[in-house]
């Protein structure tokens, strides 16, 4: 979905623009009403828009926003929404500054978001190997799916692809493009498979998702994996984690994750703030639902800062139990595990 942002991208751009404007009380209550009208209109469920479009209204007159600056306003109704819509996935964002005052081109949106991807190598902030020829990734979020991108996962998988098991870790992934989610899950399937179902309601439309059944890299098959989250493991990366997870193809290690699943869209209010509305709501093919406000159930239970080492443990253990070959003797994995045992 094009207008589905990357919610890593929004964080580091409200960031740079932590310096609040002072308020405007008629233009501020034109803003809350702009905003209720489109949560009325476009949130995913009619009976929950329609209570929270009339509530926020209210607000006005109980002058709830009045005494806040525009960064305060943009915390503050975010929580408010979050509450309130009982929905992790409203957000807004506050994004002052004199581009913002033209009119908003989203192809100039994107190209300024994919000039920030790029300085953040587009999410991989690591990728190495292990003892034991362990593969691991860290990624940190999930940018639009465009060339760039794809290249960086390409050369990614590629560098694991001899690997006997591969560790991802998706601790602090905030989330970010579909498109993105169903590239990465596409190295792991050796045919095409249904993902999911996606329904929105204010266009009353049905998408089904699916995995590509080619990729550019190298894929993953058949190899144990292992993905590491907390509670800070949102959205997309809820998506990624969970889908690998129900599919059977991965273990899932450290803490319940955040808990957002609905598919975003954004609207730009009072050319200062972004606004996303949770628009849609996503049904898992193998589950018939989704992880909203649950959150993904853990397979192996750790303090999240202590994933990794565990992660190591089980992989290591695996590769005994089915006689892998390593670059390390049977007696020398043995004393790696002890190690790791004791920094559990």
């Amino acid at each position: 979905m094009k207008k589905v942002f990357n919610l890593l991208l929004i964080y580091v751009v409200i960031c740079f623009n932590s310096k609040a404007n002072a308020q405007d009380f008629t233009e501020r209550n034109k803003q809350i009403l702009e905003i209720a009208d489109n949560i009325n209109e476009y949130y995913i469920f009619e009976d929950v828009a329609n209570q929270l479009s009339k509530k926020l209204k209210s607000e006005i007159d109980l002058k709830t926003f009045d005494n806040l600056t525009d960064a305060e306003f943009a915390k503050s109704l975010s929580s408010y929404l979050t509450k309130n819509g009982n929905d992790l996935h409203f957000n807004v964002l506050y994004r002052p500054g004199k581009e913002e005052e033209k009119a908003v081109n989203e192809k100039e949106l994107l190209k300024k978001y994919d000039a920030i991807n790029k300085q953040w190598n587009y999410g991989f902030d690591k990728v190495m190997r292990l003892d034991g020829n362990i593969g691991y990734i860290e990624y940190t979020g999930f940018p639009e799916g465009n060339k760039s991108a794809q290249q960086i996962l390409v050369a990614t998988m590629n560098f694991v692809s001899n690997t006997n098991a591969l560790i991802i870790d998706l601790r602090n992934n905030r989330g970010g493009d579909g498109k993105m989610v169903r590239l990465f899950l596409s190295y792991f399937f050796n045919e095409r498979i249904k993902l999911s179902e996606i329904y929105t309601r204010y266009n009353n439309k049905t998408e089904e998702k699916y995995t590509y059944k080619k990729v550019n890299g190298k894929k993953y098959l058949d190899k144990p994996v292992y993905l590491l989250v907390n509670n800070n493991t949102i959205s997309a990366a809820e998506a990624l984690a969970y889908n690998l997870q129900q599919n059977k193809i991965a273990k899932v290690i450290g803490d319940k994750t955040y808990g957002a699943a609905n598919p975003v869209k954004v609207f730009f209010i009072g050319k200062k703030y972004q606004l996303f509305i949770p628009i849609s709501v996503e049904k898992n093919a193998v589950t018939k639902t989704n992880w909203e406000h649950t959150g993904i159930n853990v397979d192996e239970k750790v303090n999240s800062e202590k994933a990794l080492i565990k992660a190591q443990i089980i992989a290591l253990k695996n590769l005994l139990k089915s006689n892998t070959k390593t670059e390390l003797t049977e007696n020398e994995i043995k004393e790696k595990i002890l190690k790791l045992e004791k920094q559990l």
